[in-house]
């Protein structure tokens, strides 16, 4: 009897052994599989970091083009100014508009007097005195040499027309939307003449300027009218700039830039 007691502890105690082993096998396993889980935890918040940060930078990149052309608008704004030639600045959009008193078209007309001519002559100058510093390639960029980290920002400018929202009586032109084209073209024409604007090139080796018209759709701000109104506010040269976007070597330079942090 005493035999068979003894029999029964050991089995009792080899079962309470392996139970043991098992559950510190278990453990063993959960520790390692924690252990893993927070390694690529880990890991993975790092990479989300990285790729976070990557964005960042570009969105910076983004941002610092933006504070470049506004600089440019608010630096031609001055000059211009100093020249008793009056225009706004639409920073949030890249526009630099010549106001009625600057640059004025009769109604229907795409004729300049010689006032508005000498304007944007004058513009013209101031311009070619200080593009060049932005675009790609110039004839001449020995006045940038304190402006080298600008060489290349400047993508496009567009020289805009725009009418009032008085429907077009005229042989000339079929509508509003032609008449601001041509009013545009008029105005690059005068500001292209003998200028270095016109040889100025993009990164993509284009040329930085060109021409679009809007007719009435694109009222000033304040000035849109319900009726057909003889607005000279709304008779106007836009100037628009466009940045280029961070070049794919800047994006890559920013994504080694993120890992290596």
């Amino acid at each position: 009897m005493s035999e068979q007691h003894d029999l029964l502890e050991d089995e009792g105690a080899g079962y309470l052994i392996s139970v043991a082993d098992m559950m510190s096998g278990l453990l063993l396993v959960f520790i390692i599989t924690l252990v893993a889980f927070i390694l690529n935890f880990q890991d993975a918040i790092q990479k989300q970091e990285k790729v976070t940060e990557t964005q960042k930078s570009i969105v910076r990149k983004l941002t610092n083009r933006e504070q470049i052309r506004k600089q440019l608008l608010l630096e031609i704004q001055s000059v211009l100014e100093s020249q008793d030639i009056i225009v706004e600045v639409d920073t949030k959009h890249g526009v630099l508009r010549l106001t009625e008193q600057a640059v004025m078209f009769n109604s229907s007309e795409v004729t300049l007097n010689e006032s508005s001519k000498l304007n944007l002559e004058i513009i013209s100058i101031i311009m070619s005195s200080i593009l060049p510093c932005y675009a790609a390639t110039t004839p001449d960029n020995s006045l940038c040499i304190h402006k080298k980290e600008f060489k290349g920002t400047l993508d496009s400018v567009f020289v805009e027309g725009h009418t009032d929202n008085v429907p077009m009586n005229s042989w000339r032109y079929k509508d509003n939307w032609e008449l601001s084209a041509q009013r545009a073209i008029t105005a690059y024409r005068h500001m292209m003449n003998a200028s270095i604007l016109s040889v100025m090139e993009n990164t993509s080796g284009q040329p930085i300027f060109s021409v679009s018209g809007y007719g009435e759709g694109r009222p000033v701000v304040g000035h849109a009218h319900t009726v057909p109104t003889n607005d000279p506010v709304n008779r106007r040269i836009d100037i628009r700039f466009i940045m280029s976007p961070p070049s794919l070597t800047e994006v890559q330079r920013s994504i080694i830039e993120a890992g290596a942090r």
